[in-house]
This record gives structure tokens, sequence and C-alpha cells, in this order.
């Protein structure tokens, strides 16, 4: 019955980061985290992913050599 609860929690962790559960379905899933390491284990690793992922910067890729491009013209035609 745990288990099955804990992957309940897992699915309702972003929605809940987002603001986008109800009062009533918070309290529920911070009595659950209260209690529940692997949940919250699970909650730190989802947060950090977050702050990683808005901190990432697209660096620009730089076009491909004559020689990387003459290359795949090659394999393409063939």
């Amino acid at each position: 019955m745990a288990e099955r609860r804990c992957k309940e929690i897992f699915a309702a962790l972003s929605a809940y980061l987002d603001g986008e559960l109800g009062v009533k379905d918070c309290r529920t899933l911070e009595r659950h985290l209260q209690g529940c390491e692997p949940c919250l284990a699970y909650l730190d690793s989802l947060k950090t992913t977050i702050q990683v992922c808005r901190g990432y910067r697209v660096t620009k890729i730089p076009h491909p050599s004559a020689r990387v491009t003459t290359a795949l013209r090659k394999t393409l035609r063939k």
C-alpha cells in the first residue's frame, strides 16, 4: 500500500513544485513527505534537476568543418 501511495506522490510532485495542487492535495502530500524518506529524496532530486535545467545555457554549436561536411554528404549519398 505504501509503495502505491509513493507512486501517487511521485506523480504529483511536479505539480506541487509548480504550485498547481489544491490546498487539500498539498496538505496530504506534505503529511506524506514528513514520514517518507524515499519521497523526500525524490523531491530533493527533482528540485536539483529543476535548478540545473534553469541554469543551463545553450552554447552556439560551431559549423562543421569542410572535411566533416564532405564526409556527411558522401555518407548520405550512399
